[in-house]
């Protein structure tokens, strides 16, 4: 990948680190959106494996040039299982990005940034445990900066 691609990658002077598909960046971006009932909680969690996840580094490492994984983007989803104390139960990987390496930074990202703190009590299931999917999306190809998380 080029300086270039690599600066957009690692999200330099980008606005919203949310992925919001075919939304322009910006320095800002609003959205006219109901207010999602545990968005306290999620935004925490995102902003403290955002502090974790060093895909761009960790692609660098594998394929300094770009010759070999290509500048497409990719993107690995994960399940999520937390304990109500906030530490990671188990992770599942549901979807490659066919990149071993950044799938395994993606999941390493969340264990490295865990515990996360005042797990909303309403969102523990049946089995005991908190269960959602999260996806980290590296966007190499030019179009856009890096955007990092989408859950539901």
């Amino acid at each position: 990948p080029s300086d270039d691609q690599l600066a957009r990658a690692i999200a330099k002077g980008s606005g919203s680190p949310d992925w919001l598909g075919d939304v322009d960046d910006g320095e800002s971006t609003a959205l006219n959106a109901k207010k999602f009932r545990y968005a306290s909680f999620f935004n925490r969690l995102k902003r403290d494996v955002a502090r974790e996840w060093n895909p761009s580094i960790v692609y660098v490492k594998h394929d300094p040039k770009g010759n070999v994984y290509g500048i497409k983007d990719r993107v690995t989803v994960v399940r999520v299982h937390l304990r109500p104390d906030g530490t990671v139960s188990s992770l599942d990987l549901l979807s490659t990005s066919g990149a071993g390496f950044l799938d395994d930074e993606a999941m390493d990202s969340f264990r490295r940034a865990a515990p996360f703190v005042n797990p909303p009590p309403q969102l523990i299931d049946k089995d005991g445990l908190i269960h959602f999917t999260f996806s980290f999306i590296f966007e190499l190809s030019g179009r856009t900066n890096t955007k990092v998380f989408h859950y539901d």
